[in-house]
């Protein structure tokens, strides 16, 4: 068993475009997108990219701004119209791109908080079905510098997690057997984990798969990367802004880093809720 006093995140997916689609559509309504056509004429893939294509795409569709066959290309650059899109608050075309980012080492407490965000999709660690014997355990930031200051209350706090842990290894392995008559052995070690797990304190370590589109991250970041947020799941959301910063960076325009009163780092925007 193992305490940990860090998140971790890391992006695992995110959008590609169907090219032969997009142009599909175009040639059929006699548009040019000449950004798009020299890309692929030069065989450049899109690359990291992608996402911020497919929303200029929808963007443009809400008006038909692409140029007709023959005509001089019109309109903003293609960095210019995601900034625009950002700064007016067409957040809807945001909600077009998708990023997935697996988490661990995070607190059953900040995804009792992340699932709030229900514009999302969320696959959590099921403690119904997966052994918790030794689990770890995530320090709470408050806790750690407790531990500079008051060291007996901090080892208390340890030994509850520690004893937490014990009790519920001696409830599986009671409540299994109570269970014998049941004839499948993973539907007993699920009866017996569903009701161990009542033990195990909010500090609890689990791993969670996350999608969220572009406007869900957004607003994600601007709350929970927030000098009031809770500072464990204020560090989560601090690395999903660097994650994107440097996947995406069209998406964060008007979103920057700041320095805290506490020398913990969070977020300011100067285009809330897109």
């Amino acid at each position: 068993m193992s305490f940990i006093d860090d998140p971790r995140v890391e992006l695992i997916g995110k959008p590609i475009i169907e090219i032969d689609g997009m142009i599909a559509f175009l040639e059929e309504h006699g548009y040019e997108w000449p950004a798009i056509t020299e890309k692929i004429d030069a065989m450049v893939s899109l690359g990291d990219d992608d996402s911020s294509w497919l929303v200029e795409f929808a963007g443009r569709n809400c008006y038909q701004s692409w140029p007709k066959k023959g005509e001089t290309p019109k309109g903003r650059s293609h960095e210019d119209h995601i900034k625009h899109l950002i700064e007016v608050g067409h957040g809807a075309c945001l909600e077009h791109a998708n990023f997935t980012f697996a988490i661990w080492n995070v607190s059953r407490s900040l995804t009792h908080e992340l699932v709030r965000h229900r514009l999302a999709s969320y696959s959590q660690l099921s403690q119904r079905y997966v052994d918790s014997s030794d689990v770890s355990f995530v320090i709470p930031p408050a806790i750690q510098e407790l531990k500079n200051v008051d060291i007996d209350t901090y080892q208390d706090w340890v030994d509850h997690c520690e004893k937490s842990r014990h009790l519920y290894a001696r409830l599986t392995d009671s409540l299994s057997t109570m269970y014998n008559d049941i004839g499948s052995g993973l539907e007993r070690r699920k009866k017996a984990r569903q009701a161990a797990r009542s033990v195990l304190p909010n500090a609890t370590e689990t791993k969670i798969v996350v999608t969220m589109n572009v406007r869900a991250i957004r607003h994600l970041i601007e709350l929970r990367a927030n000098p009031a947020a809770d500072v464990e799941i204020r560090r989560l959301a601090v690395k999903i802004f660097k994650i994107m910063q440097d996947k995406a960076q069209l998406f964060m325009h008007g979103i920057d880093l700041i320095k805290l009163s506490d020398d913990t780092e969070g977020v300011e925007s100067q285009h809330p809720r897109v």
